[in-house]
C-alpha cells in the first residue's frame, strides 16, 4: 500500500504516513464526513467548536470536534505555514519546520488549527503540545490535541487528554462525545454508550445530539 499524498511504501494497517504526516482513510470513512456549521453566539478569537459526522465503520477515525479555522497572519506564522507544503520525508526541512515553530501560545494554537485543517497531525499535535506546555488550562485546545492523537493512530492516548479535560470539567460535550467515538473504535461499545449518554444529558439539542443517537440505537443502547 502506498500513501495517496507522496507516494510513500507504507506498511500494512497503517492508519498514517510516516513519511509525510496523512492520515490513511477509507473511501468510505473520507466520503462519509461532513461538517456541522459552527454554534452561534461564540467568541471569534478562537476557533468554536465543530464536529465531524457521518458514518462510522468500526474502523474509522472520524466523528471527531474540530472547531472553525481562523485566518493565519503575515510573519513568522506565514513563514511556518510555507514550510507545511515541503515534503515531510526530507529530515533537514522537517527539523525546520519544528525549529521555526511560533513560541506563543496564540500564534502555536493558531498554527496547530491550520495543520489540523489540512490533515497534518503530527505538525499541528506538536504546536497543539507546545502551547499546552505555556497555558494548560484550555479545554478545547487538549481536545483538539486529543483528537491529532486520534487522527495518528494514537486512540489510549487521545483517551488520555479527553478524560483530563473531563476530570476538570465533567460537562464537557464534546470531550465525552469523543471518548464514545475513540471506544466505539476500539470496539468498546459499553464505554461508547456510557459517554454518548452523558453527552446527550449535557446537550440533548447539541450539535451530535442526533449523531449520538443514532450511535446508540446502532449499538443497542
Amino acid at each position: 500500500m502506498k500513501c495517496q499524498n507522496c507516494g510513500y511504501s507504507l506498511p500494512p494497517q497503517s492508519k498514517f504516513c510516516p513519511e509525510c504526516g496523512a492520515p490513511m482513510e477509507s473511501s468510505e470513512s473520507s466520503s462519509a464526513k461532513a461538517h456541522v456549521t459552527r454554534q452561534a453566539g461564540k467568541p471569534t478569537g478562537r476557533r468554536d467548536l465543530l464536529i465531524i459526522t457521518g458514518i462510522l465503520l468500526v474502523v474509522t477515525a472520524g466523528y471527531f470536534a474540530f472547531k472553525q479555522p481562523v485566518s493565519v497572519p503575515s510573519g513568522p506564522k506565514a513563514e511556518i505555514q510555507s514550510h507545511s507544503d515541503m515534503p515531510m520525508g526530507d529530515i533537514a526541512d522537517a527539523m525546520k519546520v519544528l525549529e521555526n515553530l511560533p513560541t506563543d501560545y496564540s500564534s502555536l494554537v493558531t498554527l496547530g488549527n491550520e495543520f489540523m485543517d489540512e490533515r497534518n497531525y503530527p505538525v499541528a499535535a506538536e504546536c497543539y503540545k507546545r502551547a499546552l506546555a505555556l497555558q494548560g488550562d484550555s479545554p478545547d485546545v487538549r481536545v483538539d490535541y486529543g483528537a491529532c492523537l486520534h487522527g495518528m493512530g494514537l486512540p489510549h492516548r487521545a483517551i488520555e487528554e479527553f478524560r483530563r479535560v473531563t476530570d476538570i470539567n465533567p460537562s464537557h460535550a464534546i470531550a465525552n462525545f469523543n471518548l464514545g467515538i475513540v471506544y466505539y473504535d476500539l470496539n468498546e461499545t459499553d464505554s461508547a454508550r456510557v459517554y454518548w449518554q452523558k453527552y446527550l444529558a449535557i446537550e440533548p439539542d447539541g450539535q451530535a445530539a442526533q449523531a449520538a443517537r443514532d450511535l446508540l440505537k446502532e449499538i443497542g443502547g
